[in-house]
């Protein structure tokens, strides 16, 4: 039986993979970690049975692809679309969330590949910039200086929403402005990019967001700033793992993916993607 089946893993383990009780069961903090560990060797398993099978075949199968937020919101609706037309027979996830999580999914190969912003290096993984995500003050429409830029001495006087979570936003920000003995003057601590952007359109405080966020039409009417002296900004890579090869499906798709990106980003009107293109990537 299965619990048979459970209760022999569990022995063989030497550890509890579930705490049992009169409603059902649920599992320990043993059994979290070993389930995580079973879908990557799920998923490498498919990757390499559909990297073998006949040409007709080879682009079906699984493909997970990772991306941030504020990178998902504008690359999804162009990416999504273009991927199922090119793969139909594929099965496609692509899941959003902070760089440091996605950096974790990769290497442990829960995706295939991901774009993250400004990632650590690592000898397990490859590591392929191909834009410049810059930081724009924005505030509500009308309200506050109308000048295209804004320098980092000029943002610590206004009322700001960031994010608590440590995403590449807040230590950027915190790094520099103890570089030149600013105190940023923060009024509240959001992790939603939306709940933020909505309490800025009514007047309720300043976010520091990416520029490739103007691109989204669904915003409401909004100030940008771009933030100068210093330029803040992130690295845009794609990041897929060394250890084990990559699918025939992965590999293709990862050009697609890359094409899309800089034609969204080099298409915002400031150009400020241009700059950190690598043309050779």
């Amino acid at each position: 039986t299965l619990s048979r089946q459970v209760r022999a893993l569990e022995l063989e383990l030497r550890a509890s993979l579930f705490h049992r009780h009169g409603r059902g069961v649920r599992l320990t903090e043993r059994g979290n970690t070993f389930i995580e560990y079973a879908r990557s060797i799920i998923h490498t398993m498919e990757t390499a049975i559909h990297s073998v099978r006949d040409s007709s075949a080879m682009y079906a199968g699984n493909l997970v692809i990772g991306l941030t937020p504020s990178i998902g919101r504008v690359l999804i609706p162009k990416l999504a679309p273009r991927l199922k037309e090119k793969f139909p027979l594929a099965s496609l996830r692509l899941t959003e969330g902070l760089s440091g999580a996605l950096y974790d999914k990769v290497l442990l190969g829960q995706v295939d590949f991901a774009l993250v912003l400004s990632p650590a290096g690592s000898p397990n993984l490859q590591i392929e910039p191909l834009a410049t995500e810059q930081l724009y003050l924005v505030g509500p429409k009308g309200e506050g200086s109308q000048s295209a830029t804004v320098t980092l001495r000029e943002v610590v006087q206004y009322p700001l929403i960031l994010p608590y979570s440590n995403q590449w936003t807040r230590p950027t920000l915190e790094t520099e402005a103890a570089r030149l003995g600013l105190q940023l003057n923060i009024i509240l601590e959001i992790d939603s990019t939306a709940s933020t952007i909505e309490i800025v359109a009514k007047g309720g405080g300043y976010a520091i967001l990416p520029g490739s966020l103007q691109k989204l039409s669904s915003l409401p009417e909004l100030s940008w700033q771009k933030i100068v002296e210093p330029q803040l900004g992130s690295t845009i890579s794609l990041i897929s793992q060394t250890r084990q090869a990559r699918s025939i499906l992965s590999q293709a798709a990862s050009p697609l993916v890359k094409e899309t990106l800089l034609e969204v980003f080099n298409g915002v009107s400031t150009n400020d993607y241009k700059d950190g293109v690598d043309q050779n990537g």
